[in-house]
């Protein structure tokens, strides 16, 4: 379980579900998705996406995942797309580092032959950042024509590249149409941004790709059903000869809102509490500690995504309202009155981010229940706005894990 639970928090849903199998995803819809992708042009959100990429590779394609988070020009983000290009024909991590070392005439640290970066050697030779950047762009299609096989692109956090230059998804789109044989998935977290990016005429990639959405078909929160997360996670405490019976996965759930990263959170603090207690059995008392300790781990990057709704006029506010299940429009409440068009504003922006869902007329809720949880403790002044806390809320005053849900 340890090695499987990853660190993490406040990825919204993105502009459509990507289903995981380990985490009660359905086969087929794992199945559908590793098809659509190999024969087509799609978009959707990360969580099953490695997977997908092995099963694609078993079929026979070449697959590409770059991250274009954390790229901090186009030359970057170009090197991060010849990387997990050439990976496919040297199997090595910064293949390109070796191209560039070939090319200044120099021996790569490591052992690379001339035909597995013979594809990028005269990019590697590139000065100028806008001609590498449509170099490496073209990468994939050399690639397919090369090897006479379908290339599997994944751009993550695409929204992230259009912050390196006013016409970066213009270039990308120019080049994107024209290659044959390669199929192209965008995933991201900013909703609002990638659905306009797609579907808002006027924009560089309107109509380029399709929604493809393989949620549960029964509606279910995360699209995953409670009676897999059951089996899930009885199988996975099983696994490690611990045992959590069906009230206890009631109650955890009720506490995430079945959010997959929370949730396999709060398992992970779960499990190695119980590992160091050696105990076997999973108890109240075991998983309302694992619930603080969880969310301790989680105040850091929930601080960073506050701080950022601070920078919007009334973002933080209204979100209180929510957090506190408060009247959205009412006056009278601490913080003074917010004019109602500013509050639709706010409930649109919440929205467009991820953070929260309608439910109903007047009735939102966030999509990560403790982000909303740190709200409220955040509001009642349990926890600093910046850092993490020293302790725990059931350390202040007493309140339970059963009080939270």
């Amino acid at each position: 379980m340890d090695a499987e639970i990853r660190a993490g928090s406040m990825v919204p849903l993105g502009y459509v579900l990507i289903p995981d199998k380990r985490l009660g995803w359905r086969e087929s819809n794992l199945a559908l998705f590793a098809h659509h992708i190999r024969t087509g042009k799609h978009k959707g959100k990360t969580s099953i996406i490695i997977e997908a990429l092995r099963r694609i590779r078993r079929h026979g394609a070449y697959t590409a995942y770059v991250d274009c988070l954390g790229a901090t020009d186009i030359r970057g983000l170009g090197e991060r797309l010849a990387d997990a290009i050439l990976a496919n024909l040297s199997g090595v991590e910064r293949s390109f580092e070796h191209a560039k070392a070939i090319a200044a005439g120099m021996q790569p640290t490591v052992k690379v032959k001339y035909e597995h970066v013979e594809l990028a050697l005269q990019l590697a030779r590139e000065t100028n950042a806008q001609r590498f950047f449509e170099g490496a762009l073209d990468l994939p299609q050399g690639l397919a024509k090369r090897s006479g096989k379908r290339v599997v692109v994944v751009l993550d956090e695409f929204q992230a590249a259009g912050r390196l230059g006013p016409r970066v998804f213009d270039v990308m789109r120019a080049r994107f149409q024209a290659h044959r044989g390669v199929s192209y998935a965008f995933l991201g977290s900013e909703q609002g941004i990638l659905e306009e990016l797609f579907s808002a005429k006027g924009h560089a990639f309107y109509r380029f790709a399709v929604p493809l959405d393989l949620t549960d078909a029964g509606g279910h929160r995360f699209g995953i059903d409670p009676d897999d997360w059951l089996e899930y996670l009885r199988t996975k405490f099983a696994t490690k000869k611990m045992t959590i019976d069906d009230a206890s996965i009631d109650r955890l759930l009720d506490a995430t809102g079945g959010h997959p990263q929370d949730t396999m959170q709060v398992c992970a603090a779960l499990y190695y509490l119980m590992r160091d207690a050696a105990a076997r059995t999973v108890s109240s008392d075991f998983l309302e500690v694992a619930y603080e300790q969880a969310m301790r781990e989680l105040e850091r990057p929930f601080a960073l995504h506050w701080t950022e709704l601070g920078s919007h006029k009334y973002l933080q506010q209204v979100a209180k309202r929510i957090a506190h299940k408060a009247v959205l429009y009412a006056a009278d409440v601490e913080g003074g009155a917010v004019p109602r068009p500013e509050v639709l504003r706010a409930l649109a922006a919440l929205q467009e981010r991820g953070l929260v869902v309608r439910l109903g007329r007047g009735r939102y809720d966030f999509v990560e229940p403790m982000f909303g949880e740190y709200v409220r403790r955040l509001d009642e002044g349990l926890i600093g706005a910046g850092t993490p806390s020293r302790r725990s809320r059931s350390q202040q005053d007493g309140q339970t894990l059963r009080s939270n849900v």
